[in-house]
């Protein structure tokens, strides 16, 4: 994915990093021209997408000793296509971050941070838009409102704690940790009081921020618009009172507030591979010798988080006031406070957190938080970096291999919202596009990286025909073979009006998606839409999803179809009728994992023993999921005697070491399975190491080499 940066082994700023991610889509945003109305009319996204509304209200509770507490109200609406799920009872419900900014002498900086309001009922209001109320209060529905009062936000008891949500995700237990608390400032949003008073911070602006994070918005690709943010201001009154001012800035986090009150700032995003958000502002001023460079780093919902942040220079530079600043955690989160340290090299500056194998609960930059970095130079910086502090997920999902597809009875609609995010596919008529999956994908038994995307609504894998328009049924051995069709049919993105095709992959490990997106795609010589995706995910399974149709399916095929075309799963062909507006049609694999010779192991009763397994590969190589299988057999049959050797799958048992950028990528050599008792004497264990690579032929399953398995 083009993620880690480009630097040589030798660069003097790698040690401070295991990974570094270059921050490449610079956004130059307007935002001066927002000013301090409310957004216009929106588009509604698909899916649940649930967004800040308003910011109506705010409460202000006594200090205790140097620490103010706050609670701000939060209208949310849902301008999705879907309901929002609001189910108190489950995780399946929104939670709401709440912080304090505070904009002095060019500076942006966060002061202030609660932990998380949980939802418990959701009203049907009609704030953004007039609302389809669902009938229950379980359900957000489409357009509808829900108002959250200051005093709700502020309850304590109806407070969690931050480090518990994966905000990329949506995911979180439920219940939520809820610890003992007293005082009148815990959970809330607290700040200390000489970040607020008038007096010690004259000429000062500030603004709050809110921001939802919920599974079901997250699944549908819409977390990215879920904060909004409001002016605010305080009085030397005691407990320094919080007012509100101006409207409420939908669907934009405060950082974006710093280019209203300071000229001269520029953001750029980046999203980390697992899909979370950092949006990065940066600002350089003219002073005495030089120039003072100012960042502001927001972690909007990376559950990676950010490890460390890395300004480059000219080789040679100087320097001079080098900060940092972060906000502080409170209320019993378990996370470390410590300032990031700074190392000067001669080509750049690193500001740097604890490492995660160090600490875990280190001071990472996490979810809704922002961070700060400064210092003054005669030279102009020449570029930055994040560094995410958590380890890429490991994939503990089962892997199967397969060679055979079924077409699920009934499947949920699943559409991913990436038309705006994507990358532009193929822009003429009989035209194709390679992309990059971003995974390995199985298809028919072999292990592709790779798809050529086709203006005519299929996909086909690599060397294949991919510009074909004249559809047939499935199975045919005429190319193009190894296809997935969304809707073969002659589409034209050419034709002037027509709508565009886009690419992206979306989630995270083992559950990414690659998903194309035919955009009210003209058939040709006509004028006459189709909008369909066709997604394929990391597990195997498939996803041909109708969003609006002319046709109906009666124009199209849609199915997939093996490399030699003598298989095929077909789900309709010219078949009018067969396709439906918001319906998902998915393609499920057969499971099952071959097997390959073994190697042996003989019980022989003794207690305390061990079978280790031990994988061998080069350093620094890319390998795919490694499947250790055991049984008692030499076919793939559970057996409940094992006791102590059973780790958790059926059929038989088997362990799958992670995929990864490298062997070892989730700290895993080789497996050890204790065998307490003792193997049995005279039973025999036939074990396997399969290694599935793209190296070998076709992608085929190989014993690795070498491999040892001893008891």
């Amino acid at each position: 994915m083009g993620v880690v940066a480009s630097e040589s082994k030798s660069h003097p700023l790698r040690s401070f990093h295991m990974l570094k991610f270059p921050v490449t889509q610079r956004l130059a945003l307007a935002v001066l021209a927002l000013g301090l109305t409310a957004l216009p009319a929106f588009a509604q996204a698909p899916g649940p997408d649930v967004i800040v509304g308003s910011i109506p209200n705010v409460s202000t509770y006594t200090a205790v000793g140097a620490i103010n507490a706050y609670a701000i109200g939060t209208d949310s609406c849902n301008i999705g296509t879907q309901p929002l799920l609001w189910q108190a009872s489950t995780s399946d419900h929104p939670v709401i971050s709440q912080n304090l900014y505070r904009h002095a002498n060019g500076r942006f900086e966060q002061v202030g941070m609660s932990w998380l309001k949980h939802g418990f009922t959701a009203l049907a209001q009609s704030l953004c838009a007039p609302c389809q109320n669902p009938g229950t209060g379980s359900l957000l529905g489409v357009n509808c409102s829900d108002p959250y009062s200051s005093g709700l936000n502020g309850s304590q008891g109806g407070l969690g704690p931050r480090f518990e949500v994966n905000a990329t995700t949506g995911i979180f237990p439920y219940p939520f940790t809820s610890p003992a608390y007293s005082g009148t400032i815990a959970r809330r949003l607290q700040v200390a009081t000489t970040d607020v008073n008038p007096t010690t911070n004259p000429g000062a602006l500030y603004c709050v921020e809110a921001q939802y994070i919920t599974r079901d918005d997250a699944a549908a690709g819409n977390k990215n618009n879920n904060a909004s943010w409001r002016n605010c201001s305080f009085t030397t009154a005691a407990n320094n009172p919080m007012s509100l001012s101006g409207s409420t800035i939908q669907q934009q986090a405060a950082i974006m507030s710093w280019a209203v009150n300071s000229t001269g700032v520029t953001y750029t995003t980046y999203d980390d591979p697992q899909g979370g958000r950092f949006i990065v502002g940066e600002r350089h001023s003219v002073i005495a010798g030089g120039f003072h460079h100012e960042y502001a780093v927001f972690n909007m919902n990376s559950d990676r988080s950010g490890g460390s942040f890395t300004v480059n220079m000219p080789v040679g530079f100087t320097n001079s006031n080098i900060g940092f600043h972060d906000v502080a955690y409170h209320s019993g989160e378990p996370w470390d406070g410590t300032d990031w340290a700074s190392t000067v090299a001669s080509n750049g500056i690193v500001w740097a957190t604890t490492p995660y194998a160090t600490n875990p609960n280190a001071n990472a930059l996490r979810w809704s938080t922002l961070y700060n970095f400064r210092f003054d130079s005669p030279q102009t910086p020449t570029g930055f970096s994040i560094g995410l502090f958590k380890p890429a997920p490991c994939n503990t999902t089962p892997f199967t291999w397969n060679t055979g597809y079924t077409i699920a009875p009934s499947a949920p609609y699943t559409f991913e919202n990436i038309y705006a995010t994507g990358t532009v596919g193929p822009t003429t008529d009989d035209s194709a596009v390679t992309a990059n999956l971003g995974f390995s994908f199985q298809f028919y038994g072999n292990l592709y990286t790779q798809m050529q995307v086709s203006s005519n609504g299929y996909l086909a894998i690599p060397g294949q025909n991919a510009t074909s328009y004249t559809n047939t049924s499935l199975p045919n051995a005429a190319a193009p073979n190894g296809t997935v069709c969304g809707y073969w049919c002659d589409l034209n993105p050419g034709i002037a009006g027509s709508g565009g095709i886009r690419y992206q992959t979306v989630g995270v490990a083992p559950n990414r998606r690659f998903v194309v997106h035919y955009n009210g795609v003209y058939r040709f010589g006509t004028t006459q839409p189709e909008n369909i995706q066709i997604i394929l995910e990391e597990t195997g399974k498939i996803y041909l999803t109708c969003t609006a149709t002319t046709t109906g399916g009666s124009a199209g095929t849609r199915g997939i179809e093996n490399q030699t075309g003598t298989s095929a799963a077909l789900v309709s062909f010219n078949s009018a009728g067969s396709m439906v507006a918001n319906t998902t049609k998915r393609i499920d694999p057969s499971a099952g994992i071959p097997y390959s010779a073994g190697l042996t192991v003989t019980g022989n009763g003794t207690p305390n023993t061990f079978i280790n397994i031990a994988l061998s590969g080069a350093v620094n190589t890319q390998y795919l999921p490694c499947i250790v299988a055991v049984d008692v057999t030499n076919g793939p049959v559970a057996f409940p005697g094992l006791g102590t050797f059973d780790l958790g799958f059926t059929p038989s048992m088997f362990f799958i070491a992670p995929p990864g950028t490298t062997l070892d990528a989730c700290r895993f050599w080789g497996l050890t399975i204790p065998t307490g008792a003792g193997i049995p004497p005279g039973l025999t264990l036939y074990m396997q190491a399969v290694v599935l690579d793209l190296a070998a032929p076709n992608g085929q399953f190989h014993i690795s080499t070498p491999a040892t398995f001893q008891s």
